[in-house]
């Protein structure tokens, strides 16, 4: 990064971290995010997905933290000495697992070789290897609403010195309904502190209760909000039933590479996985049932190539950086037209083309129409490529005439049901003989054992009971 090698807030050896890792230039909304950050404001960013917002924040966080030591105790011999739960000063909020670990690796990555420790903590995870992570001292933090809660509640965390607070993706926390944790964790925090908020599509429903977290913030908006950037979009209208035709058909017509499919929920996501897996196509699943463990093992096999394709749901459609997806294909219209935007934007982060289909049933219209309302331009529908169609036929019934009656009364000339001959002989013995149970158990009793009969056989012999 050019310009900032002109500023001596920003360490030299983070700039040349920068520089190894391929940035040139900072984009227009690092630029902007810059100066605030150093001096300590607080900020609400807005840009569009793939501008580079991490690294707005990481990059001087990371040189005031370095610029700004924590002054610590004096110990025996005048040497000064930081404890381990002393040592947070920052902490960055994610609303998934998948982007609290991308952005402490991005962190990382940008502050190999300085003194700072950053680590993820995020739920469905084994809680001790992290809390003995905690324990050992951090600087910077990063974690989801839920599991930043339980450490501070259970007091293996600290936010007495905490200086830097971020938000990251602030419009999903509000929709998952996160906010109120993040105000209880702020409470926790000193007064005297910088709150910076992230978003790529805040609504101005929710704006002003982001605003209020903020103290006289500077707002940096870049581009155009709600809008992806640099990508070809189209539109696929086709029935439900022939959804999974017509994905195999653009995989395979087409030769996509690196394709993401999005579905609605996690179902369909299973459901869709198995039928790209019928077709001889590899695939990895990502959604909110499977284990921590699991979700990157598919994500891992993904980035690496192993797998062609993966399906997930939107728990994967925000802040990822994964450079090998070059498709997006939303197999359903979200519900939240904000997760359209965050959707395509994972394609295209490594350079390069990108594109992105979308699926549209025709009862999936009113929802299509408010991604459009949003982004704010018409997505142009597409002729589709050839598929067998699948759709199924549905048999209309006419409807059986009700005819009113009155009570009706049946009559039945059935024959009398006899009556049991209680005389009959119902346990006939081999021989001639039969008897009832009740002579045939008597019998039994007088009967002597005979030297072929095995004892416990049933039979009861006379006299006082034994102790068994």
């Amino acid at each position: 990064m050019t310009e900032q090698t002109k500023d001596p807030s920003v360490p030299a050896h983070i700039l040349e971290s920068l520089t190894r890792l391929g940035f040139g230039e900072p984009t227009e909304i690092q630029a902007a995010m810059r100066d605030p950050i150093l001096q300590g404001k607080d900020v609400l960013a807005l840009a569009p997905t793939g501008t580079g917002k991490t690294l707005g924040f990481g990059v001087p966080l990371i040189g005031n933290l370095l610029n700004n030591p924590p002054k610590g105790k004096r110990g025996a011999g005048g040497v000064r000495f930081v404890e381990s739960f002393d040592r947070l000063r920052a902490v960055v909020v994610s609303p998934t697992r998948e982007l609290a670990q991308q952005v402490a690796l991005d962190l990382s990555v940008v502050a190999k070789g300085a003194v700072l420790r950053i680590g993820a903590v995020y739920g469905k995870s084994p809680t001790a290897p992290q809390r003995e992570m905690v324990r050992g001292g951090i600087d910077i933090l990063v974690g989801t609403p839920g599991r930043l809660r339980e450490f501070f509640d259970e007091g293996s965390l600290s936010f007495a010195n905490v200086q830097t607070f971020v938000i990251d993706e602030a419009d999903r926390m509000a929709d998952m309904g996160f906010l109120p944790q993040i105000e209880q964790i702020l409470s926790a925090i000193p007064t005297k502190r910088q709150v910076i908020c992230l978003s790529a599509t805040l609504p101005h429903s929710i704006e002003s209760r982001v605003l209020s977290l903020l103290r006289d913030p500077v707002k940096v908006e870049v581009g155009t909000r709600n809008s992806p950037i640099n990508r070809k979009n189209a539109r696929c209208d086709v029935a439900d039933d022939d959804k999974v035709s017509l994905l195999l058909a653009l995989i395979r017509e087409k030769k996509l590479r690196g394709v993401v499919v999005y579905t609605r929920t996690r179902r369909r996501a299973g459901w869709v996985a198995e039928a790209l897996r019928r077709n001889n196509i590899t695939v990895g699943l990502l959604h909110g049932d499977r284990s921590q463990r699991c979700r990157n093992e598919a994500l891992s096999a993904f980035s690496e190539g192993k797998v062609e394709c993966l399906v997930a749901t939107d728990v994967a459609a925000r802040g990822l950086h994964v450079p090998r997806i070059r498709t997006v294909i939303n197999y359903d219209v979200p519900l939240m037209p904000e997760d359209f935007v965050h959707r395509v934007g994972r394609a295209g982060h490594g350079g390069g083309a990108a594109e992105s289909f979308t699926f549209v049933d025709p009862l999936e219209a009113t929802a299509w129409s408010r991604v459009v309302e949003l982004v704010g331009e018409e997505i142009k529908s597409i002729p589709l490529p050839t598929f067998p169609s699948s759709t199924r036929r549905v048999t209309v019934r006419k409807p059986t005439p009700v005819v009113k009656r009155g009570p009706i009364k049946l009559k039945f000339d059935l024959p009398p049901t006899p009556k049991p001959n209680r005389k009959k002989k119902l346990f006939p013995l081999t021989g001639k003989d039969s008897f009832s149970s009740k002579t045939r158990m008597k019998r039994l009793r007088s009967t002597p054992i005979s030297r072929d009969t095995k004892p416990g056989g049933g039979i009861r012999r006379s006299g006082p009971k034994s102790s068994r």
